[in-house]
């Protein structure tokens, strides 16, 4: 996340509402076959499209005026992943 304004707690956000928006999506497509969803449906299911889709529906849940998604990893295993960065 990245943003302009703290809110009155000093905080840009809470870590708590970014973990339940990422554990809601997750809950999407965890131990679901990609290939499958609709979302995937026209596209590979690679590391790289996982994380702009993670991105993008991040962004509609979290972005306001003040703070926004700014990257979002999809890690493929302990040393690789893919990232996908606001521009």
């Amino acid at each position: 996340m990245r943003g302009s304004k703290l809110n009155e707690a000093g905080l840009l956000m809470d870590f708590g509402e970014i973990k339940h928006a990422t554990r809601d999506l997750l809950g999407e497509i965890d131990h679901k076959y990609l290939n499958d969803l609709p979302s995937f449906k026209d596209q590979n299911p690679s590391s790289e499209n996982i994380a702009r889709y993670l991105f993008e529906q991040l962004s509609v849940r979290l972005n306001t005026e003040s703070r926004y998604v700014f990257s979002v990893s999809a890690w493929e295993s302990a040393d690789a992943c893919a990232t996908f960065v606001r521009e």
